[in-house]
């Protein structure tokens, strides 16, 4: 029975000695797409992408506002340059919409109410 007890502790520690030699994992970070002022109209996306970009691949951004007030709408470079919803990539309403960045490259979203986007609510990031 104590050899038991001996293999089961030796066993337990080298575990725990493999473990520690393991490089640790990065846990991704959410991001709160305009901080404090969130997802609204009359807020500087482009200092928000300034301060923040770049931003990790696998890391989240996270849209917050009024359901019904706004929308956020992941678009093309086409489609974030004209405000043009068309073709979009994806559409969201929720009013808290986490989106994770996948892969590395550009992320372009625009609100599509109204004319919000030309007002400003748009948002370029890039995943690195």
């Amino acid at each position: 029975m104590a050899s038991h007890r001996v293999l089961l502790i030796t066993a337990v520690a080298m575990a725990l000695a493999v473990g520690a030699l393991l490089p640790a994992t990065a846990f991704p970070n959410n991001h709160l797409v305009g901080d404090m002022s969130f997802w609204n109209l009359g807020v500087n996306y482009d200092d928000w992408a300034r301060a923040n970009n770049p931003i990790p691949a696998g890391d989240t951004l996270e849209f917050m506002y009024t359901a019904g007030d706004h929308t956020v709408v992941q678009v093309d470079e086409n489609g974030y340059n004209n405000c043009d919803v068309n073709n979009n990539i994806g559409f969201w309403d929720s009013g808290d919409d986490i989106l994770q960045l996948g892969e590395p490259g550009n992320y372009f979203f625009i609100c599509g109410t109204g004319n919000h986007c030309s007002q400003g609510m748009k948002l370029a990031v890039v995943a690195t």
